[in-house]
């Protein structure tokens, strides 16, 4: 997602994009997200973790690089998309795969890890994007290629992990067979997957649409141009400390305080961004990235210990689909209101949706560390 505003740079000019092709750019990704999440978390469930994370970010390489040899915007956004449906596959999988394999001691943690590999990855590939933007017109090819030296290095890694012992052990009492999606809509587990959708889209929305358009953000509130890594590269390194910080607290706290402190922090962080002095800005952005950075773990930490295991996958695939349908509508509407009525209007959108998360963390988060998962 990172890739896409460093991308843009030189992709604007190349293809003429206008304000709405620059939105569905953006979020061809999320689109394919929401997409690939439930579809692949149902799979997942059914015929294991091991063999889907293999297959996904197989596509994820090779789409990727296909990205070289597109001659038109339409084949970029079909290729993001393509990307998309990767991405969310991976939700599901990964987060299961952790779970199942992680003391419940540590499961938090661990599942949290995900979210600093993502926010290093981001960082990595903002220093990279830079880099290769001085290669000249066709730099957006190169940039938008680039993770998929990553992504193939874990495709070597992936294919000698293990399938988890726990969904093996539910293949084998015929839980896996029997597990029907209708389950996730009984009372039991109906308002678990309600809470886990809503705090979910309340994260990301605001998150996604300034992420991806971080160097056109930043420059629209006074913080340097779109050729300048520096504002870019701050704010992902706060997502990134964040995101590490929660490794202790998600234990130490536990799910609930954090998921209310993450939402507490994002309001404040919107409420000070209005105030466009460039000082109170910066230190509002990058606590804004520290406080959600620090949160987002519970996007996948929150399902893999409310749902039982045959369900597990499905259950984190719907609620990340969810979200990205709210992602995907925020992201592409980003570049048409920011031409059309201004970044205060982006700012207090923000503050509306961090603000209706921490009333739903207050009213519903439940507290599920130390959960047995078996």
């Amino acid at each position: 997602m990172s890739s896409v505003g460093l991308a843009l740079v030189t992709l604007q000019p190349h293809f003429s994009l206008s304000p709405a092709m620059t939105g569905l750019l953006g979020a061809a990704t999320l689109l394919g997200i929401l997409v690939g999440a439930p579809v692949f978390g149902r799979f997942t469930d059914r015929y294991g973790r091991r063999t889907l994370m293999i297959v996904d970010l197989a596509v994820f390489v090779v789409a990727s690089l296909a990205q070289i040899l597109v001659n038109d915007v339409w084949q970029l956004i079909a290729l993001r998309f393509v990307l998309g449906v990767a991405i969310g596959a991976d939700y599901p999988i990964a987060g299961a795969l952790i779970a199942e394999s992680s003391p419940a001691r540590l499961r938090g943690a661990a599942v949290n890890t995900m979210q600093v590999a993502w926010f290093l990855g981001a960082a990595v590939a903002y220093v990279a994007g830079y880099a290769l933007i001085g290669t000249g017109s066709q730099s957006w090819k190169w940039i938008l290629a680039s993770p998929a030296l990553v992504a193939a290095i874990g495709l070597l890694l992936r294919a000698s992990a293990p399938e988890t012992p726990l969904w093996l052990a539910a293949n084998r009492a015929g839980e896996v067979g029997r597990a029907s999606l209708a389950r996730l809509f009984r009372p039991e587990y109906l308002g678990r997957l309600t809470f886990v959708s809503a705090m979910w889209l309340l994260q990301v929305v605001p998150l996604f649409a300034i992420y991806t358009f971080a160097p056109t953000v930043l420059a629209a509130l006074g913080l340097g141009d779109q050729s300048s890594p520096a504002g870019s590269v701050a704010i992902t390194v706060a997502f990134l400390v964040g995101s590490i910080v929660s490794l202790p607290l998600v234990e130490r706290w536990g799910r609930r305080p954090l998921c209310i402190a993450g939402f507490a922090i994002a309001c404040v962080a919107f409420a000070l961004l209005l105030s466009g002095k460039p000082a109170i800005v910066v230190v509002a952005f990058i606590a804004y990235a520290i406080g959600i950075g620090a949160a987002a773990g519970l996007e996948l930490t929150y399902p893999t210990e409310l749902f039982p295991t045959s369900i597990r996958a499905t259950a984190t695939g719907i609620a990340a689909g969810v979200s990205r349908i709210g992602a995907f509508i925020g992201t592409f509407a980003l570049p048409l209101l920011l031409a059309r009525y201004g970044i205060a209007w982006i700012i207090g959108g923000g503050l509306v949706l961090s603000l209706a998360g921490l009333a739903v963390a207050l009213r519903w988060a439940p507290e599920t560390k130390g959960t047995t998962l078996a």
